[in-house]
């Protein structure tokens, strides 16, 4: 995917987006934080916050940094209700201006799915993530079922040229998760999988837990 086209989509899609992913995809974000066994005076990076449905589940004490590349995303974000202290910025997900071992942990919610590079936007979470650093991961994915990932084929480039409402949310419906985090080679330890299998081929997910294995 393209991603100036990805940018314009979620741009024009961002006033639905909240409403899109209660009625399709909805999530309970706060086990997905928690997860991160946060403590006052820690950072963390919410890489690619959208329209920030995460924020809401960060515990006060927590200094939060939210990227993303749609600034009606953004907007959107800043008007949720926090307890964390928060600062949003428009940054590339595949290109992070932040030094090395910046934050002690980061969250992802339904993003690597729609980067034009999953493996480089990793690579970049674990840059900027301290060693021994949590990270949470929600996400759309491949699902590991043949007859399923026939009808994924099938909705793929719709998936991420049209998009699902058409024009409002694009994603890469073949996102294999097995590629990215077992066959990758980058300094990842899993601590937990769960994966959502379903005959719809819209509903496949995966929640992970890892940890930065850097040295």
């Amino acid at each position: 995917m393209q991603t100036d086209k990805v940018i314009e989509t979620y741009n024009q899609g961002a006033a639905d987006y909240d409403a899109i992913m209660q009625r399709y995809w909805h999530v309970d974000r706060a086990p997905l934080i928690a997860s991160l066994q946060l403590r006052s005076g820690q950072s963390v990076l919410d890489a690619a916050v959208g329209t920030g449905l995460n924020l809401s589940a960060y515990p006060a004490g927590v200094q939060v940094v939210g990227v993303d590349l749609s600034e009606q995303m953004l907007e959107l974000a800043q008007q949720k209700s926090v307890k964390a202290d928060v600062a949003l910025k428009i940054m590339d997900l595949q290109n992070l201006e932040f030094p090395d071992d910046s934050f002690d942990a980061a969250a992802s919610g339904f993003t690597l799915c729609v980067v034009t590079d999953p493996v480089r936007s990793l690579q970049e979470i674990l840059r900027v993530t301290k060693p021994g650093a949590l990270i949470a991961i929600v996400d759309y994915c491949k699902s590991r079922d043949p007859e399923v990932q026939k009808w994924q084929e099938l909705i793929s480039d719709a998936s991420s040229q049209l998009g699902f409402p058409t024009g409002k949310v694009k994603w890469n419906a073949l996102m294999d998760y097995d590629e990215l985090i077992y066959r990758s080679n980058l300094a990842i330890e899993v601590l937990a999988e769960d994966r959502i299998e379903s005959a719809n081929p819209f509903s496949c997910g995966c929640q992970l837990l890892l940890k930065n294995a850097k040295g």
